[in-house]
């Protein structure tokens, strides 16, 4: 095979894979292949001896073609992303290299550009990057909603929140209300995983609590209302994780019903009382939870937590963990800045609640 079938070749897949002209010193046109004449849309004629800038789009910056004629004037191989004008003024990209040939003297002769046609993979971009978008606004608009079904009747002073959760919308769902005879009622759940499909679980049942608990008189009676609708609304292998308590208008007594859950904590003076999970989680299969009653005097603060406080590896924020955080209320609002700045593998939540007597 001689040398020119060899270069035949190669100048043949040159042309039927990309978008190919030359140019003299000053920028006219002295060749283009036919991938150039067809995304262009001018014929050859209309094209040799013109500059380039006939396929110039305006709305580029004038910058872009500074640098590229310094860069190739030294020489230099100049590559870049642009837009260009075809004849009926429609726009198209292409990712361009332009080389200076040079002759045996080592002077330019001559610039040949060799573009690749990328507008669809622009376009494609701009779709991906479109719904990208859309699904993050949905996103937010969902957070927002979810976000405002979460009720704290509590002051700062009173009750101390941290709410971190991994997705945008949380496993983890809370609400602190003080209720019309003085009583305080505290909730948290903790849906199986997190994401939507635990966000709708632990919004849906918070929504029914909602609904009641201003009606009923005490946790036990809770239960009972509440129970049926949870079980019909889990699916076959879902569950729920809860911690409820209801705090004694006189702050000496409280009512509870957990499970799944943490111990929450209890300080009065310098004692830590862990109080356990009473029943298992949630399940459609499950029956009404069992509520315990305790009388507790003295009460300073009551501390309720998700695991994902617990079970992580941030070795950082060790010493934030609630069995501590309990005993040095003036770390709290240091650790809950602090513990929010950490990415954790599970949602996050901490109730810290100053009894106030």
């Amino acid at each position: 095979m001689n040398n020119s079938s060899v270069s035949d070749q190669y100048q043949n897949i040159v042309d039927a894979t990309n978008v190919v002209s030359k140019s003299d010193l000053d920028g006219n046109i002295t060749y283009v292949n036919s991938k150039f004449i067809e995304i262009s849309g001018y014929t050859r004629e209309e094209l040799i001896g013109k500059p380039h800038s006939i396929l110039r789009d305006p709305a580029l910056c004038t910058s872009i073609f500074k640098d590229l004629w310094e860069t190739i004037k030294l020489k230099k191989t100049w590559n870049g992303v642009i837009t260009n004008l075809r004849k009926d003024g429609t726009k198209y990209t292409v990712e361009a290299f332009i080389f200076p040939i040079l002759d045996a003297n080592k002077e330019i002769l001559e610039y040949i550009s060799i573009r690749h046609d990328i507008s669809d993979l622009i376009n494609l971009n701009k779709q991906v990057s479109k719904l990208h978008n859309d699904r993050i606004e949905q996103e937010q608009l969902a957070k927002e909603k979810f976000e405002s079904g979460i009720v704290n009747e509590m002051t700062q002073l009173e009750c101390q929140v941290l709410y971190h959760p991994t997705d945008t919308l949380s496993g983890d769902f809370y609400s602190i209300y003080k209720r019309k005879d003085g009583s305080i009622f505290i909730y948290l759940l903790d849906g199986q995983g997190h994401g939507l499909s635990a966000a709708l679980t632990v919004f849906s049942i918070s929504s029914m609590m909602s609904q009641v608990i201003n009606e009923i008189e005490t946790l036990e009676e809770l239960m009972e209302k509440l129970s049926p609708s949870v079980k019909n609304f889990l699916g076959d292998e879902e569950q729920l994780s809860y911690t409820m308590i209801m705090i004694s208008k006189d702050k000496k007594s409280i009512s509870y019903s957990s499970a799944g859950m943490y111990p929450f904590l209890i300080k009065k003076s310098d004692e830590v009382l862990r109080i356990k999970s009473n029943n298992t989680p949630f399940m459609n299969f499950s029956p009404i939870p069992e509520v315990q009653n305790l009388s507790i005097e003295n009460m300073d603060y009551l501390m309720v937590y998700s695991d994902g406080i617990v079970e992580h590896e941030n070795k950082e924020i060790l010493e934030y963990l609630p069995k501590k955080l309990i005993l040095q209320p003036s770390l709290i609002s240091k650790a809950f800045k602090e513990i929010s700045s950490h990415k954790f593998d599970d949602d996050v939540t901490v109730i810290y609640l100053q009894i106030v007597l």
